[in-house]
């Protein structure tokens, strides 16, 4: 899915190698519907929303499947079986009347004489989504529950975490405004593929059993003889830590998980046999990267997180030990 490249929304088939897209023209109402006339109608000289959406299947003959005009508003036209189309959520251009597909071709293929034969406009439609101005967030949180349900049914997810995740990274895809000159760059400032967002379904998953590793976490940490001011500061830092490392937009907070895991699984310290000799190892090599952006409290937590999440350190006992002895 790439952001504001050719159109608002553009949907390839295949992250790798595509051959065939679809293209998004996204545009919002507050009041009234749409018409084929304002749709196809010149703006002060600039080409109609048809037109601009059209211009992609110009410019793609062979790789477009569709071209779809959406909208939270609906299309007010009598369609070519008596139907209206206020009442459908999705109109084709095969189901419009005669009239109106007359005045798309001449509006987008004025050179052609055959409107029926146009292959392009067999690809025009236009869809009423779900979105309303006033509480779009709220229409697409439901949309995450009902996603996650469905998909994630035994995961308990923090629905506003993970908008604000989402949010954020489409926002920033949107919103670069560098030339792109090479795939590369268009995968990855513009877009966001099926790989990248299974790694963002990941990693709001993965937070359900937060609470559960932090009692794991807790009773290595007190068996270790941990203080307890050093487990409280942890403990402060391990649920900001695991807030910020939802955010994938923070590329130093990524910078810092990675370097993490690089640390924690290095060969040298495979053999660790304690939380506390990980850490005690880790921490001078984390700092010295990353003091000037993190605490020590937090990169300690960030350690022990990882490690635990991770499992790069031999099994520990758990359990606290009994200081009588």
């Amino acid at each position: 899915m790439v952001f504001e490249y050719h159109d608002d929304i553009v949907v390839f088939d295949s992250q790798n190698d595509p051959s065939e897209v679809i293209f998004y023209q996204v545009k919002s109402k507050t009041s009234g519907n749409w018409t084929i006339g304002a749709l196809t109608k010149e703006n002060k000289g600039s080409p109609s929303i048809l037109a601009k959406l059209y211009d992609n299947y110009q410019s793609f003959p062979e790789n477009t499947t569709k071209l779809v005009f959406t909208s939270n508003q609906p299309l007010s036209t009598k369609l070519k079986n008596g139907d209206k189309a206020l009442e459908m959520k999705r109109v084709k251009f095969s189901q419009l009347s005669n009239k109106d597909k007359e005045k798309l071709q001449s509006a987008l293929e004025p050179e052609s004489q055959n409107f029926c034969n146009i292959h392009g406009l067999q690809k025009i439609e236009t869809e009423k989504n779900d979105l309303r101005i006033d509480d779009h967030s709220v229409t697409t949180k439901g949309k995450l529950v009902e996603f996650f349900e469905k998909v994630h049914p035994e995961s308990e997810i923090n629905i506003s975490l993970v908008y604000k995740t989402f949010f954020d990274e489409i926002r920033r895809k949107s919103n670069y405004e560098k030339k792109v000159d090479h795939t590369a760059d268009l995968l990855a400032h513009k877009s966001i593929g099926r790989s990248e967002f299974q790694t963002m379904i990941g990693a709001v998953t993965q937070r359900t059993s937060d609470s559960d590793l932090w009692q794991e976490a807790s009773h290595v940490l007190n068996a270790e003889s941990f203080s307890f001011h050093e487990i409280r500061k942890i403990k402060s830092s391990w649920q900001q830590y695991i807030v910020n490392k939802m955010n994938v937009t923070d590329d130093l907070h990524l910078r810092l998980s990675d370097d993490v895991l690089s640390v924690i699984e290095c060969p040298s310290r495979s053999n660790t046999n304690t939380l506390k000799e990980l850490v005690d190892s880790s921490l001078p090599f984390l700092m010295e990267a990353h003091s000037e952006n993190y605490d020590e409290p937090y990169v300690k937590a960030a350690i022990v997180y990882e490690a635990l999440r991770n499992d790069p350190i031999s099994e520990v006992d758990k359990k606290p030990k009994d200081k009588t002895k």
